[in-house]
């Protein structure tokens, strides 16, 4: 009797640190997409209560997952950076940051213990995309004149990039499920009304590399789920060729003239780049803005840039080979187990599209990443680790979904 009195004050205290925790993943993933500093207070906040609470019943709860051993690494190659670093604490200053995002998988994926737990955090993503959407198209009527001229990108909580980023997450994230042929009616139709607001954002951020993310996520959607999905792809995008400002036409034939000013800088920071990697090629020049050695290994004339618009290439300053070859690798395995979980859970129409999202946005991300330094964008890969810790958390919960 004794034991079990004493079991019940423990049990409470548990549920208590449970439901916090979980409010805060809530506000984390809610705020995201419009409020860098509420989306860290609920995410660094949940952080603090998981430890709290592994803290109080003196129990390591850290869930295994396959990526364990690539994380180490990665921690490894930033750490062994640091110490080569010619600017130390510059380069500790990042580690910190990139590191503590780390634990977002482990305490999403630890903390979804039904189908409910997933949909209300994994819907609390997609408001926050819709909900930021919806806002902006207020700025984009009041000022439509100045869009289709491209004298205006839209950017009304996040700089433009983040913004095109953040949208295009959303939207590959949704269309899985407009075109899973058992999502439930009224769950096709919303999804496809919030695909609408989130696409016009997306056109109208004028980025780039997240347009061209999109269409690479598309075109792998497609390709697993329906081939269907590829002609009105085609279509809107003629109907927007063919309806385009001239300004807004030349924005879009930019991405393959090699010399748009905007393609001319990026090659000559790739340029830099390399020229920076073969002189620290093994673990790099610690993870610093690149703005530390600009002057170093620039042409004369070209203001120093802080990052060199490529994940690869950052990788390679940063980290070297040791470091390049951990994140790829870790990377590789990450597509190959989402891949395991979306075969696995392909016939259920909310499980199975929200894995074929989730490396819908990892295609987007790599491809996005060709062309921006999104990796070092705590907002994106905050997303990136956020969509990772759901899709392991739907494989974990899967034997008891059985409404296929």
């Amino acid at each position: 009797m004794q034991i079990e009195e004493l079991q019940q004050p423990k049990q409470s205290t548990d549920r208590i640190f449970d439901k916090a925790i979980f409010a805060l993943l809530m506000m984390f993933l809610f705020c995201s997409a419009f409020s860098i500093a509420l989306s860290e207070i609920g995410y660094f906040s949940a952080l603090a209560f998981w430890a709290g609470k592994m803290m109080y019943t003196r129990r390591l709860s850290i869930p295994r997952t396959p990526f364990d051993l690539f994380f180490l690494g990665y921690i490894g190659s930033e750490i062994l950076a640091t110490i080569f670093a010619h600017d130390k604490a510059y380069s500790l200053l990042y580690l910190q940051r990139r590191l503590l995002l780390l634990p977002i998988v482990y305490i999403i994926f630890g903390n979804i213990r039904s189908r409910r737990d997933l949909e209300l955090l994994f819907g609390a993503l997609i408001l926050s995309a819709v909900a930021v959407a919806l806002w902006s198209m207020k700025d984009i009527l009041v000022h439509f004149s100045e869009y289709l001229h491209f004298n205006r990108r839209l950017s009304e909580f996040q700089h433009y990039m983040t913004a095109g980023g953040i949208t295009m997450i959303g939207l590959l994230l949704l269309l899985p499920f407009v075109v899973h042929k058992r999502t439930p009616h009224k769950y096709r139709l919303l999804a496809l009304l919030f695909t609408l607001p989130l696409a016009v954002n997306l056109f109208f951020t004028f980025t780039r590399s997240s347009w061209l993310g999109f269409l690479a996520g598309t075109v792998y959607i497609g390709a697993v789920r329906t081939r269907r999905l590829f002609l009105p792809v085609f279509i809107v995008s003629l109907m927007v060729l063919f309806l385009a400002t001239p300004e807004i036409r030349e924005r879009i034939y930019s991405v393959i003239d090699p010399n748009h000013p905007a393609n001319v800088a990026r090659v000559h920071m790739w340029m830099t780049g390399v020229k920076i990697f073969i002189d620290h090629p093994i673990v790099g020049i610690g993870d610093v803005g690149t703005e530390t050695v600009w002057n170093q290994y620039a042409q004369p004339g070209w203001e120093p840039e802080g990052h060199l618009h490529n994940n690869i290439i950052m990788w390679l300053v940063t980290l070297g080979l040791v470091g390049l070859v951990v994140l790829v690798a870790l990377f590789v395995r990450i597509w190959l187990v989402m891949s395991q979980i979306e075969k696995k859970l392909r016939d259920h129409w909310f499980h199975g599209s929200l894995a074929l999202g989730g490396l819908a946005v990892l295609v987007g991300f790599h491809v996005n990443g060709l062309f921006e330094w999104n990796f070092g964008d705590a907002e994106i890969i905050s997303l990136v680790w956020a969509i990772l810790g759901l899709i392991l958390a739907a494989e974990k919960i899967s034997p008891r979904a059985n409404d296929q």
